[in-house]
């Protein structure tokens, strides 16, 4: 069963049931995200005071483009896991307008929920909608407990490296 086009697609596993998420449903990703960027103790001091509602703005955006697919598992009404797919729109996109790379976020897992494979579930549903958009490779950035996860689904290390400010200057130039 596919996830393109399809607004209502559900699979169901141990009782629960994973979703494509519906527009309206969008803020609950908002509480997932702040959720787990907290629980990597990110800091909030680079997001505007704004940031829920131009991420609300952002998904909608990109969801009415089909380009971007939330996915819930559900236990009941309760919606307990969440991960995003969309379509990267960034450079070289604009450039390279056929070659199409998928990107995969926000994966959540409530606290009481976690070790039942919905980060799994929720990210294969991401996985399966980008490869049905015909992307030919997808990214994620893994926080480090959940880097055997993905690796168990056939993600790899890329080439991307990384290069962090130590001390807050500018570069010489």
């Amino acid at each position: 069963m596919g996830w393109r086009g399809s607004r209502t697609s559900m699979h169901r596993m141990a009782g629960l049931i994973v979703r494509r998420a519906r527009p309206e449903e969008f803020h609950i990703a908002t509480d997932f995200w702040a959720a787990m960027r907290s629980e990597l103790a990110m800091s909030k001091d680079h997001l505007p005071a704004d940031w829920s509602a131009r991420a609300l703005a952002y998904w909608n955006r990109r969801h009415e483009a089909e380009e971007l697919a939330w996915f819930f598992a559900c236990d009941g009404p309760r919606i307990v896991a969440g991960a995003t797919g969309f379509i990267d729109d960034g450079y070289p996109r604009d450039i390279a307008t056929a070659r199409r790379v998928g990107y995969v976020a926000g994966v959540y897992v409530a606290p009481s929920y976690r070790r039942r494979g919905l980060a799994r579930a929720v990210t294969q549903a991401a996985v399966d909608f980008l490869w049905e958009m015909g992307c030919e490779r997808i990214t994620l950035h893994a926080a480090e407990l959940a880097r055997p996860i993905y690796e168990s689904m056939g993600f790899a290390a890329g080439n991307e490296m990384v290069l962090y400010r130590s001390d807050g200057a500018r570069p010489n130039r």
